[in-house]
C-alpha cells in the first residue's frame, strides 16, 4: 500500500475516533444539557467567543514561533492548519494523538518527527507554566482565606518551573529521554532569555483566555470586574488539571469539576455546575468552528492554486 493511501486511512481512522468520543461525551451529558434552563446575555457571550478565538489563534502562532526558533518550521498557514487539526486529538485519551496529528504536515516538509516532538513537549511545558503563573496571580483575589494559604506553595512551584526552563536542564532531560527511548533527539538551541520570552507570551495569552472565561461566566451569572482574575485563575487551574489527567480525553470531567468548585465560592452550586458544563460546550464548539474555517480557507487556497496552474 502506498504511503499516501496509508496516511489517508490513518487520518480517516483518527477522525472516526474523535467523532466517537465527542458523541459519547454529549450523549452522557444530554440530560444535564437538556435541563439547562438558562438565558445567555448576547453581548458578554459574543465577547467571550471573540477572546477564545483570539486565544486559540495566538496559541497556534506561538506554536509556529517555537518551531521557528528551534529550526523546525513550515510555512505559517500550514503550521496553523496542523495545529488546529491537532486539537481534535485531545478528545482521544492519551494526549499523544495531538502530537501524531501534527507530525504528517512537518514530515511533508522534511522536518523530522523528533524535532516536532521536542517542540511539542516545550509548547506543553509553556502552556502549563503560563496557566500556573496566571493561577498564582489570581490567588491574590481568592474570596477564600483557606485557598489563599496555598499561595506560597504555588510560588515555589513556579520558581521550580522557571529554574527547570534553563537550557542545560532541559537538554539534560532530553538526554535522559534519549537513553530511555534509544532514539537520538535534538537539543533545544534556545537561550534562557528566549525561553523566558516565550513563556511570557504564553502568560499574556492565558490572560486573554482567562478574560474570555470571565465574560462567559458573566453571560450567565453577572460578576463584578474585580472577580475577573479570580475566575481566569480558577479556569486556568482547571485546564492544568485537565492537561495532566492523561486518563481523560481533553480532561473531560476533571476540568468541569474543578471549575465548578472554584465558581461555587462566588455563586450557588447549581449555577456553578451549569456554567462549568456550558464552558465545555463553549470551548468544543468554538474549536470545531475554527477547524471548519481553516478547512474552508485551505480548500479555497488549493482551488485557487489549481485554477492558476490550469490557466498557466
Amino acid at each position: 500500500m502506498e504511503k499516501s493511501n496509508r496516511m489517508k486511512i490513518l487520518r480517516a481512522g483518527f477522525l472516526v475516533l474523535v467523532a466517537i468520543f465527542l458523541v459519547r461525551y454529549f450523549y452522557r451529558n444530554y440530560d444535564d444539557i437538556k435541563a439547562l434552563h438558562i438565558s445567555l446575555s448576547p453581548l458578554p457571550f459574543a465577547v467571550s467567543l471573540l477572546f477564545y478565538c483570539m486565544y486559540k489563534m495566538t496559541q497556534a502562532s506561538l506554536w509556529h514561533y517555537i518551531t521557528v526558533i528551534n529550526d523546525a518550521s513550515i510555512p505559517y498557514l500550514e503550521a496553523i492548519k496542523a495545529y488546529l487539526y491537532s486539537i481534535l486529538g485531545k478528545y482521544i485519551p492519551g494526549k499523544v494523538f495531538m502530537l501524531l496529528a501534527r507530525i504528517p504536515a512537518y514530515k511533508e516538509r522534511d522536518v523530522s518527527a523528533d524535532k516536532v516532538t521536542v517542540c511539542f513537549l516545550f509548547e506543553n511545558c509553556c502552556t502549563i507554566l503560563g496557566a500556573s503563573l496566571l493561577f498564582v496571580i489570581s490567588i491574590l483575589f481568592f474570596p477564600n482565606e483557606v485557598l489563599g494559604n496555598y499561595k506560597w506553595g504555588a510560588l515555589i512551584l513556579i520558581a521550580v518551573f522557571l529554574f527547570c526552563l534553563q537550557p542545560k536542564i532541559l537538554n539534560a532531560a532530553l538526554g535522559l529521554l534519549e537513553k530511555i527511548s534509544k532514539k537520538k533527539l535534538m537539543r533545544i538551541p534556545m537561550t534562557y532569555q528566549q525561553i523566558l520570552k516565550v513563556v511570557g507570551l504564553f502568560v499574556l495569552n492565558w490572560l486573554v483566555y482567562g478574560f474570555g472565561a470571565y465574560m462567559l461566566v458573566c453571560s450567565i451569572y453577572p460578576l463584578p470586574l474585580s472577580k475577573c482574575l479570580y475566575v481566569g485563575g480558577v479556569y486556568a487551574l482547571s485546564c492544568i488539571a485537565g492537561i495532566l489527567a492523561v486518563f481523560s480525553p481533553s480532561g473531560i470531567g476533571v476540568r468541569e469539576g474543578i471549575f465548578a468548585l472554584g465558581l461555587g465560592l462566588l455563586m450557588d452550586t447549581n449555577y456553578a455546575v451549569v456554567i462549568a458544563l456550558v464552558a465545555r460546550m463553549w470551548a468544543v464548539l468554538t474549536e470545531l468552528v475554527l477547524i471548519g474555517l481553516i478547512f474552508i480557507v485551505d480548500k479555497i487556497i488549493r482551488s485557487a492554486k489549481g485554477g492558476h496552474k490550469q490557466g498557466a
